[in-house]
């Protein structure tokens, strides 16, 4: 949740091509306490965010006519039916003003249970988010957030702040010394029986030949004989077989490089929870192998260039050390172990907390962003 450009990557999401409204910046609250105030301009973020999610979501219905840009006839899509990823189906006015409230709940839980944990912001890390936001501010962002109504804090409270408190909040639940510890044993169980190691090269089976139909200098891919990929393939199935009966990686990818030359590593190798609907060619390959076994696989159709893979997947037991260390990549698994709960945690505590979002949040409204 530090990585500033992911960060920026949802802010560009939100900023639309839109015409001004004529609404003026309020220091009303969406929600006020002792220890927490969250003023109007973060629901407005919110709504803005969940008006755009609607409208991406009303494009992808057969209603929606690309020529005309409208909706079942209409100009507006606020009175369509939309589905999410959920599967909750409801009218898009209706869902774009409940993720608002949803999401500005979200953040005052958020907002709770950091306190709760006493955890504290790191002022220089704030300091150096607030350049970095300030800057594309200045840049055009205060353009297409002020005539709604967010302004430069509200943008980055709910752009940074609320994100680095959840990111805080989270490794302070499940630290060593956190209320909900996660021990050595159950990192290395979940680690061991979730994450796979996979390591692979390839080689094109076309070279690039000029295009003597072109006046550019351009080329074109020319397949390889049957007697060039011939030799691959046989190569290819002995550096398998000799990963399958044990063998170092490091000692085929070597005895590769030599035999053809090869200066710049050319392999590719991942820790990762490979999903069960996962469709990317390498990963499913991957997932039919058992720890220590290698494969051959030609990636690629007749209308496109052909790759051989040596993929192998290596044995998790050789990274858990690795991915277990405090010192390392043990946040990560935490994060890949613990995410769900803690959302739910979250979920949990906005129904206990029983939030009433302030009046002023039904002086918006979705439609406000239409042309």
């Amino acid at each position: 949740m530090r990585n500033f450009t992911k960060i920026l990557c949802v802010l560009l999401a939100l900023v639309v091509a839109m015409t001004a409204a004529s609404c003026s910046l309020s220091k009303q609250y969406a929600y006020q306490s002792d220890d927490i105030e969250l003023p109007i301009g973060v629901y407005i973020y919110y709504l803005m965010s969940a008006y755009n999610q609607a409208q991406t979501l009303a494009q992808q219905s057969d209603l929606y006519d690309s020529e005309t840009g409208k909706y079942d006839g209409k100009k507006s899509f606020l009175k369509m039916e939309i589905t999410d990823e959920d599967d909750v189906t409801a009218i898009a006015e209706d869902w774009i003003k409940d993720k608002a409230a949803e999401q500005t709940k979200e953040a005052i839980a958020i907002y709770t249970k950091f306190n709760e944990l006493g955890c504290t912001l790191d002022e220089a890390s704030v300091e150096s988010a607030k350049t970095y936001y300030q800057s594309y501010w200045d840049q055009g962002y205060s353009d297409q957030f002020e005539p709604y109504g967010i302004g430069f804090d509200s943008f980055f409270q709910a752009g940074y702040i609320i994100s680095a408190m959840e990111s805080d909040a989270f490794e302070a639940e499940y630290a060593a010394d956190g209320p909900s510890a996660v021990s050595d044993e159950e990192l290395s169980a979940f680690f061991a029986e979730n994450y796979t190691s996979y390591k692979y090269f390839s080689v094109n089976l076309y070279t690039e030949v000029a295009d003597e139909t072109s006046e550019d200098g351009s080329t074109t891919s020319q397949p390889m004989t049957e007697e060039e990929i011939k030799a691959y393939q046989d190569a290819f199935e002995g550096y398998a077989a000799t990963l399958s009966k044990g063998g170092s990686f490091d000692d085929v990818l070597a005895k590769y490089q030599e035999d053809n030359e090869i200066t710049d590593d050319p392999h590719t190798e991942n820790v990762e929870v490979i999903a069960d609907d996962e469709t990317d060619e390498i990963k499913t390959a991957v997932k039919d192998l058992k720890d220590g076994e290698a494969i051959v696989k030609t990636i690629g159709d007749s209308d496109e260039p052909k790759q051989m893979y040596l993929i192998y997947r290596e044995p998790i037991a050789n990274q858990l050390e690795a991915y277990t260390d405090p010192d390392q990549n043990r946040s990560t698994v935490i994060s890949e172990m613990k995410h769900d709960a803690f959302h739910d945690l979250i979920d949990e505590l906005v129904e206990q907390l029983n939030i009433t979002l302030s009046s002023a949040c039904n002086s918006y409204k979705p439609s406000m962003f239409e042309k």
